[in-house]
């Protein structure tokens, strides 16, 4: 009986202790399976749209004007803008489409919008101002004709020639945009400008307000151009307005002052210097 009362070691259920490690190594799976849902489904999105976008869906059907043209005509505009289409609705080059557009005569500024589903419209601002660039070789020939569209309010009634190296075609563009108005204040009109592979700079210049056709040519020199031009309006202004059907050449390579050649100089070689200093009070 004393053997039934012996107290039995109690029994308990033992669960392994799990380390910190381990556990981390069970939820990983778990943590994971989440993200590669989502890469699988970001995929398969990109692969879909790359479908649509390469296939034959949201082709382009339709281009419109919808701005009046009175020096273009809407066909060229309409043949110019479906030569640049490449692609569908979805990713067509605009920029590309614009810039054909703006580099054919007659075309300041071209706008193109997409308009849903299948419509590119075009907005154009029309220029009869045009210029014309020459690109000189190295033996200073012409070796390319473009046409450059300048803002329609210059409103001048001939055609500016332009000419130098193809590495100073947005320069002297760029330059005849600053002087335009500048000569304007003392009616002469640029009808040429030009650079030189040396960079020597040369103006041609007509008095607007005068019947006859005379003109004269302005040396200018590499730098300052801008700078020796308002030189020049002033000192034109100043001492040569009433004698401007007589100048032959304006020499402005002169840090102050200026050198004029005359139409009635007998040995056409001969400048005659003057010094005009400026009050700006």
């Amino acid at each position: 009986m004393s053997g039934l009362g012996t107290k039995l070691p109690e029994l308990r259920a033992v669960v392994g202790k799990v380390s910190k490690g381990e556990t981390i190594e069970r939820s990983e799976p778990r943590r994971r399976l989440p993200m590669v849902a989502g890469f699988f489904l970001f995929f398969m999105t990109v692969l879909v749209m790359d479908h649509v976008i390469r296939s034959g869906y949201f082709t382009i059907q339709k281009v419109v004007i919808d701005s009046p043209l009175l020096v273009i005509s809407q066909g060229s505009i309409e043949r110019e803008t479906w030569r640049k289409i490449s692609g569908n609705y979805l990713n067509v080059d605009l920029k590309t489409i614009e810039t054909a557009l703006e580099n054919r005569p007659g075309v300041y500024q071209a706008v193109v919008r997409r308009v849903w589903p299948d419509t590119l419209s075009i907005s154009v601002v029309e220029t009869q101002v045009i210029a014309e660039y020459r690109q000189l070789d190295r033996s200073e020939e012409k070796v390319e004709r473009q046409f450059i569209n300048l803002p329609p309010q210059n409103g001048f009634s001939f055609r500016p020639l332009l000419r130098g190296p193809e590495r100073y075609r947005a320069v002297v563009v760029d330059t005849f945009h600053e002087i335009f108005s500048l000569l304007a204040i003392v009616n002469l009109e640029p009808r040429s400008l030009s650079v030189g592979h040396s960079g020597q700079w040369e103006l041609e210049l007509r008095r607007s307000d005068l019947k006859s056709e005379n003109t004269f040519r302005v040396f200018l020199g590499r730098d300052q151009i801008v700078e020796k031009i308002e030189r020049l309006v002033f000192s034109f202004e100043t001492v040569l307005s009433h004698k401007a059907g007589l100048i032959s050449k304006v020499d402005m390579r002169y840090d102050n002052g200026f050198a004029v050649q005359w139409h009635d100089d007998p040995e056409d070689k001969k400048f005659q210097i003057a010094s005009v200093i400026k009050d700006d009070n």
